[in-house]
């Protein structure tokens, strides 16, 4: 929607610039058709540029979401693969420290039961 705004004001531009500018110029019937044609020529040659150019773009805006696309599975794949392997290898020392955090508590009831004595 914004592309084809842009080109319809492009072109409307083009004409009525050109049109002033042809209006406003003391030639002859002859030279003003002249200068007609070639500014019609110069408005399509810029549309048909424009337009060539949008294309492009569009197909390496398309192209770069595909590639965007690919490299984000990737990297997806890369992190879960990634998490997984730092779960396991954590996981001895989860052990670990859960069997420290229960000696802990041991000890403190120990200390606890001491002092009450």
């Amino acid at each position: 929607m914004k592309t084809k705004s842009l080109l319809f004001g492009i072109l409307v531009g083009g004409i009525a610039g050109s049109t002033i500018a042809l209006l406003t110029a003391p030639k002859s019937g002859q030279d003003l058709k002249r200068t007609l044609y070639a500014n019609s020529q110069k408005v399509k040659d810029a549309l048909i540029t424009l337009k060539t150019e949008s294309n492009e773009v569009k197909n390496q805006i398309i192209e770069v979401s595909k590639e965007s696309a690919s490299i984000l599975k990737d990297v997806t794949k890369d992190i879960q693969t990634s998490i997984e392997a730092w779960k396991k290898d954590i996981e001895p020392n989860k052990a670990k420290i859960y069997d420290e955090l229960k000696n802990i508590e041991s000890t403190l009831e120990q200390l606890e039961k001491m002092v009450k004595k």
